[in-house]
């Protein structure tokens, strides 16, 4: 895991222990702090997602593009040493024809079924492509992208339509963004989305697990702006898995928090995956929050 502190930013090691197949605890195992270096002086680090890469990690930052610094893709050694960044399109980029919405960047992480390379995908759309949900429904497609190691590009790109926010907001802030990704197969991965509106203090949170099938979505890593463009493109196809609400009830004080990690946990007596879902609290800097973690079942239809 990693926490977003620009000032203190850290990589937490930790192992879960199941009983009877339910969560019993989790124990820290070790906590590495990022070296100083000229890559971290010079860019914004905002950390929404890492994964463990052979023996090094993959780290994604969203930037701070209303200072005009550009989210980031780069590796870090097990010791927090910078290693390198991967270079990206100019879509990505602030102050360009198209650009990143603020705090709207890289939160989806996810290395590829096979080792050649990797997934990413933005929470929000760029301003180009489309609007930022509403409480009505909208074109709001993010990009997902895969980066291909050897030839040091993005070679597949494709849209995914955000759903719209359904919670009436009671204070002027409500979003809905895409906040992890997972491949589980070649064409299709797991989704994460997290929907907020404000002034409902800690039941503020819809949070939902979607399926995402790419396999006859249109490849789009050039096109420079969505806009206007969703009677040519195929967006990718989704399809709801679960809805968090369903479990409210069985949740730490009922709460559904700002759940934005995702990945595979320890198989089951019965051959099935786990899927380990964290939550980011903020540091509590807006009220109280959780660091909460939920255990599902991974059942194949």
């Amino acid at each position: 895991m990693i926490n977003d502190s620009p000032s203190n930013p850290l990589i937490f090691s930790a192992e879960f222990n199941l009983v009877d197949s339910k969560l019993d605890t989790l124990i820290f195992t070790s906590v590495v702090k990022l070296e100083k270096d000229a890559f971290f002086e010079e860019n914004a680090l905002d950390m929404e997602s890492i994964r463990f890469d052979v023996e090094d990690y993959l780290i994604s930052t969203e930037g701070n593009i209303d200072k005009g610094l550009p989210p980031k893709l780069f590796k870090v050694t097990s010791e927090g040493e910078f290693l390198k960044d991967y270079p990206l399109p100019d879509y990505f980029l602030p102050e360009g024809e198209n650009q990143p919405r603020h705090n709207g960047v890289f939160e989806g992480l996810s290395m590829s079924t096979t080792s050649h390379g990797f997934w990413f995908a933005n929470e929000l759309p760029l301003v180009e492509d489309g609007k930022a949900p509403k409480l009505y429904s909208t074109d709001s497609p993010i990009r997902l992208s895969y980066f291909d190691r050897e030839a040091n590009a993005i070679t597949r790109q494709y849209a995914m339509d955000l759903d719209r926010i359904t919670k009436v907001p009671l204070l002027p802030f409500a979003i809905n963004g895409l906040t992890e990704i997972l491949q589980i197969e070649k064409e299709t991965f797991l989704v994460l989305e997290r929907s907020y509106s404000a002034g409902h203090k800690s039941q503020g949170n819809k949070v939902k697990l979607f399926l995402l099938d790419i396999s006859e979505a249109t490849d789009i890593q050039n096109t420079q702006q969505l806009k206007n463009t969703s009677k040519d493109i195929t967006y990718a196809k989704k399809s709801l898995v679960f809805d968090f609400k369903s479990i409210k009830s069985k949740l730490t004080d009922k709460i559904i928090d700002n759940l934005e990690g995702l990945c595979f946990g320890p198989s089951l007596p019965n051959g099935n995956k786990t899927l380990i879902i964290a939550s980011d609290d903020n540091f509590s800097s807006f009220g109280p929050q959780l660091n909460q973690f939920i255990v599902l079942e991974l059942i194949e239809n």
